[in-house]
């Protein structure tokens, strides 16, 4: 009995162990399915757009003094970035930090310096290779994905040459020059280039070269107010000249130019104080103090003073990189004691002239009306005689026509006059033809009646017999109708009693 019971206790004491390791079981797989969640969790690395993730190892070997960027097995900040999109690192040996990508914005040029390597020699500026310090190549405008520990970036302004202008090339960063004495250097040599750029954008590492745009168009100076120009003539006089100049720089000589006489000063400033000015100062007193005073007042001798001051400049500034278009000179006024009579003088000439010229005109214009009146008549007396050509002609041919016309009515007369004799002929012939017929008619019926009468007797018994014959039967239409009024009449009077015979008149 107690053996039974014993394996009952047995049995039930397996199924409680196994009913608990089943437990035990569940809760462990649960477990571990929610520590493999959380480390999935921990290690999801989820980067935005616009964002990149810097990882740091937090394992392996330590950095040396001074690096900020470990190497591959090395613990701290590494050079490699995650871009936009969803990672997974293991959070136990990964670390990371998400930064905002950098960004160049438009009209600007972006310039890397690196904050890890090598340290660069005495008197680089810009570092080669592994080396510590600014780079060479520049980022566009956009955006990039470059770890901010490993890289500093700056931005600069472009350089936007417009056109009429050229860029002059400055090296800040190269090897040094052959011969330092020169104004340029050859290509690759620090200091000013002898080639220049186009108009165009351009996107330069300021810490290797610079680009200034000079403006190569035309310019204007004008010889006025504290810039006019002062000379003494031959005989001593103090001459005040008044001009124009249009100059540009040569564009070959662009960089010689900004070279020699560009300071800080703008450069048109720069050209006509240090060239053109000296020069057209320099040329008026040598050519001015050719003439005497009184010269400059009449036409010739400015003209030729022009030219000669036109030719001069233009030599000298030419060889300085200056072209001169135009040199004008405007006005020359020398002293007003002896202008004032030259002037008058010269005056009084003109007005003589001009009076000369006039009467002149007057009189090319007083032949030019008579020529002009000639023109005209004969204008005229052509118009007139051909007018008197056409109205004869005219004539003419109306005369012509008349005559035609006339000799046409005169023959359609003659024919409508013999189709009228020829109408009369015929009516004449009718008639006579009618006549004829009437008078034999006659002739005959009267032979009738002659022969009728002649039958009778005379001609009184024929005519009662043909009244009788036109009587007789309406006689016997009324005696035979007892009815008619006639035959009323009749028997009226024979009814009627005799009248009394009336006395007979008295013989006187």
């Amino acid at each position: 009995m107690s053996d039974t019971n014993d394996v009952r206790g047995f049995g039930a004491v397996q199924r409680v162990l196994g009913g608990m390791a089943k437990y035990v079981i569940t809760i462990g797989v649960v477990g571990f399915l929610l520590f493999v969640a959380g480390l999935a969790t921990c290690g999801m690395v989820i980067v935005e757009n616009g964002k990149t993730a810097v990882l740091i190892a937090k394992s392996g070997d330590d950095l040396p003094n001074g690096e900020i960027i470990a190497l591959p097995g090395q613990k701290g900040i590494q050079l490699e970035t995650l871009p936009e999109g969803w990672y997974w690192r293991n959070p136990y040996t990964w670390d990371w930090k998400i930064v905002d990508q950098i960004q160049i914005h438009s009209g600007k040029v972006g310039i890397k310096i690196r904050n890890y390597g090598k340290t660069l020699p005495a008197g680089a500026v810009v570092a080669r290779g592994e080396e510590k310090g600014i780079q060479s190549d520049v980022l566009v405008p956009g955006r990039y994905v470059i770890n901010p520990f490993a890289f500093l970036v700056k931005e600069y302004d472009i350089v936007n040459i417009e056109s009429g202008h050229m860029g002059v090339v400055t090296l800040v960063s190269g090897k040094e020059p052959k011969n330092p004495n020169e104004f340029l250097v050859e290509n690759g040599e620090r200091g000013v280039q002898k080639h220049t750029y186009p108009p165009g954008t351009y996107y330069p590492n300021p810490f290797i070269e610079k680009i200034i745009p000079i403006d190569t168009r035309s310019h204007r100076f004008d010889m006025m107010a504290d810039k006019i120009i002062r000379f003494p003539s031959l005989d001593g006089f103090d001459i005040t000249m008044e001009g124009t100049i249009e100059w540009y720089i040569d564009p070959a000589r662009v960089a010689e130019v900004f070279v020699k006489y560009i300071d800080t000063r703008p450069m048109v400033t720069c050209i006509v104080e240090d060239i053109i000015l000296p020069n057209a100062r320099a040329y008026s007193r040598i050519e001015g103090s050719k003439h005497l005073a009184r010269d400059f007042i009449g036409g010739t001798t400015r003209e030729k003073f022009q030219e000669e001051f036109l030719a001069g400049v233009k030599k000298s500034c030419n060889s300085q990189g200056i072209m001169i278009s135009s040199a004008l000179v405007r006005q020359i006024t020398p002293p007003d004691a002896i202008a004032k009579p030259i002037k008058d003088r010269e005056i009084a000439i003109r007005m003589k002239d001009l009076y000369e010229q006039q009467k002149e005109r007057e009189r090319q214009e007083k032949l030019l009306k008579m020529e002009e009146k000639m023109k005209d008549r004969k204008t005229l007396t052509t118009m007139a005689e051909a007018d008197v050509s056409v109205a004869t002609t005219k004539a003419t041919q109306d005369k012509e026509v008349a005559v035609i016309e006339a000799t046409r009515q005169l023959d359609v007369a003659r024919l409508q006059l013999q189709a009228a004799q020829n109408q009369a002929e015929a009516k004449v012939a009718e008639g006579k033809a009618k006549a004829d017929v009437i008078v034999y008619k006659n002739a005959a019926e009267a032979s009738g009646l002659k022969n009728s009468a002649a039958a009778f007797g005379d001609g009184n018994a024929y005519v009662r017999y043909l009244m009788n014959q036109k009587l007789a039967p309406s006689i016997t239409y009324i005696l035979s109708n007892t009815d008619g009024p006639f035959a009323d009449m009749l028997r009226r009077v024979i009814e009627a009693k005799p009248l009394p015979k009336a006395p007979a008149p008295e013989k006187k």
